[in-house]
């Protein structure tokens, strides 16, 4: 019984220590803060870990021995807990790998690709150059600001690259897109999604490179749903 209190009470201590030192100061209210946060997918298991810990370190003996004792199962959640904050999931495993994207380029026609859209169910197309770089992203909207813009070309006709200037991320009039590297945590993309206020525009998407910048290649797409999952 006495291993399994020790165990307990130091893997708790080490997840303590560990959410300090990412916190650079004391360990009070962290691991609330963490269940409320990063780790809210633990939250009902941290709150029975806290109150065990607190009965293991004030007033868990009696006659010098522990009064309860968790169990194996216990342990084993702790712990996971504890890799968990060590190692939070990175953006590339809640992103869509460009290869397995639907995605276009300048050269297919828009009809065709709004078609796709409507049988498999997507609202938003990221659109990509040559060197596999985002050029912009294809979305019912912005057909519909093309259209109203007053040109004159027949929808029909039209192709994604005629519709450069309004696919740009940055031209989407009530969404917006963010970019973050590879290594970038779930819980930072997550965080993204959450942004809101009366002058914010929404995240619809975020897009995935190696370093967070724009101008290199696509790695990856995250959408609202893809973070839903993995938060799971």
């Amino acid at each position: 019984m006495e291993n399994r209190c020790e165990e307990f009470l130091n893997l708790y201590r080490d997840l303590e220590e560990h959410l300090a030192a990412q916190a650079g100061g004391s360990r009070s209210g962290l691991v609330q803060d963490f269940a409320a946060k990063e780790g809210s997918r633990y939250r009902e298991e941290l709150d029975v870990f806290r109150e065990t810990r607190n009965l293991l370190s004030h007033h868990g003996k009696i006659g010098g021995e522990y009064i309860v004792e968790p169990s194996e199962a216990a342990i084993a959640k702790l712990a996971e807990i504890l890799e968990f904050a060590k190692n939070p999931p990175a953006a590339m495993e809640a992103a869509v790998p460009t290869r397995e994207l639907f995605c276009a380029d300048y050269n297919d026609s828009v009809a065709k690709i709004a078609e796709i859209m409507e049988k498999r169910g997507f609202s938003h197309v990221p659109v990509l150059d040559g060197r596999g770089i985002l050029v912009g992203v294809f979305s019912v909207g912005t057909l519909f600001t093309f259209l109203r813009s007053g040109e004159s070309k027949d929808a029909r006709q039209l192709k994604i690259g005629d519709l450069k200037e309004f696919i740009r991320p940055e031209r989407h009039s009530t969404e917006q897109f963010a970019f973050v590297d590879r290594n970038a945590t779930c819980h930072k993309i997550k965080e993204l999604f959450n942004h809101e206020g009366p002058e914010v525009r929404r995240v619809a998407a975020v897009f995935v490179t190696q370093n967070g910048k724009k101008n290199t290649a696509l790695l990856g797409m995250i959408t609202p749903w893809d973070i839903m999952k993995i938060s799971k």
